[in-house]
């Protein structure tokens, strides 16, 4: 039989072991979502464009009010035209993202995902601004994939 301070060490152990266990697998498992916005037209560069689900588009400032703490990991870019090309980038509270931008310049469809993702507060308000553009017709589509923290 083992001793009692092998038995509580051992038992310390298993504790650290599964808290550990237990923040690996919530980290692992946070909710991803998406925000989507379109443009029905042809993008124009250093424009704010996008549209939010009504075809409106969306001035500098306004957006869309995030209602949690979530990080943006990666955006995807869908234009349409046989040689559309664009960069659009993520506006963040009325701030520019540069580092944030996905740029298609050999293919009219694609992803770019962040290593050090974009932090978000509760109340920060996304928005997506085209800095280049050229041969897009109608339909666009950019999307931020978001992880909720």
């Amino acid at each position: 039989m083992a001793a009692p301070r092998e038995i509580e060490a051992l038992a310390s152990f298993v504790d650290a072991e599964l808290a550990a266990i237990r923040l690996l697998l919530e980290q692992e498992h946070k909710p991803i979502f998406p925000i989507w916005a379109e443009e029905n037209a042809a993008l124009a560069a250093t424009t704010y464009e996008w549209a939010f689900g009504d075809g409106a588009a969306t001035p500098t400032g306004e957006g869309l009010v995030l209602p949690f703490r979530c990080s943006l990991i990666a955006l995807s870019l869908s234009l349409s035209g046989g040689a559309a090309r664009a960069k659009v980038e993520v506006e963040s509270d009325v701030f520019i993202e540069s580092d944030y931008a996905i740029d298609l310049t050999a293919s009219n469809q694609g992803f770019q995902e962040f290593f050090t993702p974009l932090q978000f507060s509760a109340g920060s308000v996304i928005n997506f601004r085209t800095l280049t553009a050229s041969g897009t017709a109608a339909t666009n589509v950019v999307c931020a994939w978001m992880r909720k923290e």
